[in-house]
């Protein structure tokens, strides 16, 4: 019987189709290669959590499971944020899974221990949330029974109103907030990611390595000035 199952939101790593807005600031070509290991990393610390694992792709299923693997994934439905998360969590309740862990891939690191709170935190909450710094969040999680799909309606997707409008949409749930961390979206979040991570649990990651090796990798801060990373 399925039990749990994580699902990481994936976009088709096309250059400059993902991570626009860091791109701005670093070229399109550095940003998407920084976004695939972003995954990759995710993947690494997440697919062996002890329960099952997928994809779940956007605009093309073919290119995702090429470019990081086929984990029975699958493709996300069209319409907005919101929408997309919705459908996800009711498709795969359908098939059968008790337990939802849903992640983006903004936030790669994300550990194994994170996921497997989660899932115990369900055991006596209705839904786990993972704030994020901008004021999003970077993970949701489900019972199949306890799902509240009202939770994903009328939010102001992509700004920073999005977890204030969450936890409004949940008086009376019982909702646990795991430890805040940094959705990487601008050249700011990188840094102060780099900064923090380089030396951490993660510092073997593929993202740190990349990061570490292209330390002089020149870039222009907002004001058009050369900076380094």
């Amino acid at each position: 019987m399925k039990q749990n199952l994580v699902i990481m939101f994936v976009k088709e790593p096309k250059v400059g189709y993902v991570k626009t807005r860091l791109a701005k600031d670093t070229g399109d070509k550095f940003a998407t290669d920084l976004y695939k290991l972003f995954v990759k990393d995710l993947i690494n610390s997440l697919q062996n959590y002890g329960g099952d694992f997928k994809l779940c792709a956007y605009p093309k299923l073919d290119i995702v499971n090429k470019e990081f693997g086929n984990f029975n994934n699958f493709l996300q439905q069209d319409g907005d944020l919101g929408i997309k998360i919705k459908a996800t969590f009711e498709e795969q309740f359908d098939v059968g899974y008790k337990k939802i862990v849903l992640i983006g891939s903004d936030t790669p690191h994300i550990t194994k221990e994170t996921i497997k709170i989660s899932f115990e935190k369900l055991n006596n909450h209705d839904i786990v949330l993972g704030p994020s710094a901008d004021g999003g969040y970077y993970l949701v999680a489900f019972n199949k029974t306890t799902f509240y799909k009202e939770v994903f309606e009328n939010i102001s997707w992509s700004t920073d109103k999005v977890l204030e409008q969450t936890i409004q949409k949940l008086q009376g749930k019982r909702v646990y907030l795991l430890d805040e961390l940094n959705d990487i979206d601008i050249l700011d979040d990188l840094k102060e990611f780099y900064d923090k991570y380089q030396n951490s649990y993660f510092k073997n990651s593929q993202t740190i390595r990349f990061l570490k090796k292209n330390q002089q990798f020149l870039i222009l801060n907002k004001k058009g000035e050369k900076c380094l990373l």
